[in-house]
C-alpha cells in the first residue's frame, strides 16, 4: 500500500478539479501518469488534458479507480454517482469537494464505499491551500494514508463535519474576500503615485510576506502592533480601518458565507 493510490479518478475537470489534480501531481509526480479524466465538457476535458496531464476515460473508468475524485457542480453530482455507484469500488475512496454534499448525502449515493469529504480552495495548485477533511468508514491506517497523498496541496485541517459551514466560508471564500483587500490596497497605491504594476507587484509581495510572518502560527494582533510605530504610517491607516468598523465587516463577511454554505 505504500504507493496508494495506483490510480487516481477524476470527475469533474472543472477549475476546481484541475486545481486539484495539479496540487496532487506536486507532491507525487507520479500520480499524472495513474490519473484517468472524465468530464461531460469537452472544453473541461481538453483544457484538463493540457493543464495536469492523465488520460481520458469513461465514467466506469474513473470510478474503478483506488481514489475517485468528485468534483462536479452540487447539481450534478447525485446523476454523477448514480451513474458511477456499480463501477465503485468498496476497498475504493470516494474524496468529495462538492460544496454542501455531507458526508450522510455522499454515503446514500455512494453505499458502502469508504467517504472523504473535503472543502479545498484554488490555492490547492500551488502548494498553499487549505483542504478541510471529514472521513467516514476509512479502513485502519487509510486516513493517514490519505492525509499523506493531500498533505502537498496545502494545509490539511481534519474536521467534524458539522464545522464545514465554517470552513468552508474561510477557505473557500477567504480568498475571495483577501481579494478584495488585495484591490483595495492596490488601488490605495496606485492613488498615492505608484503605477499599477508597480501596485501590484507590492500588494502580492506584502499579502505573502504578511502569510509567512504569520505561518508560525502568530497571532495576528500581535503582528499588527509589532509593525505599529507610535504615530506612525501603519496606525494612521489602522485608525481609518477602525473608523470604518472593518475588522467587524470582514467577521461578519465570514459569518454570512457560513451561513450561506450551510444553506447549500
Amino acid at each position: 500500500m505504500s504507493d496508494w493510490p495506483r490510480r487516481v479518478g477524476l470527475i469533474g475537470t472543472g477549475a476546481m478539479g484541475r486545481a486539484l489534480a495539479a496540487g496532487l501531481a506536486r507532491g507525487r509526480p507520479d500520480l499524472a501518469e495513474r490519473l484517468t479524466l472524465t468530464d461531460s465538457q469537452p472544453r473541461a476535458l481538453e483544457a484538463a488534458l493540457a493543464d495536469v496531464g492523465g488520460r481520458v476515460g469513461t465514467l466506469e473508468d474513473v470510478a474503478a479507480c483506488d481514489l475517485v475524485c468528485l468534483a462536479v457542480k452540487p447539481g450534478d453530482a447525485e446523476g454523477a454517482l448514480a451513474a458511477a455507484r456499480g463501477a465503485l469500488r468498496p476497498d475504493a475512496v470516494l474524496l468529495s469537494v462538492v460544496a454542501g454534499w455531507t458526508l450522510d448525502r455522499l454515503s446514500a449515493a455512494a453505499p458502502g464505499v469508504p467517504l472523504a469529504r473535503t472543502m479545498p480552495n484554488l490555492a490547492v495548485r500551488h502548494g498553499a491551500g487549505v483542504v478541510a477533511l471529514s472521513t467516514r468508514h476509512l479502513p485502519d491506517g487509510m486516513e493517514e494514508r490519505l492525509r499523506g497523498v493531500l498533505a502537498p496541496l496545502g494545509a490539511v485541517v481534519p474536521l467534524p463535519e458539522t464545522l464545514f459551514p465554517a470552513a468552508t466560508a474561510l477557505a473557500g471564500s477567504g480568498p475571495g474576500l483577501v481579494a478584495l483587500v488585495a484591490e483595495a490596497l492596490e488601488e490605495g497605491a496606485v492613488s498615492s503615485g505608484l503605477s499599477r504594476p508597480q501596485a501590484r507587484e507590492m500588494v502580492v509581495a506584502v499579502l505573502a510576506g504578511t502569510a509567512a510572518l504569520l505561518s508560525d502560527g502568530g497571532d495576528p494582533a500581535a503582528l499588527r502592533q509589532r509593525v505599529s510605530s507610535p504615530g506612525g504610517s501603519t496606525v494612521a491607516g489602522v485608525a481609518v480601518l477602525e473608523r470604518g468598523a472593518v475588522r467587524a465587516h470582514l467577521a461578519d463577511a465570514v459569518r454570512a458565507a457560513a451561513e450561506r454554505s450551510a444553506e447549500l
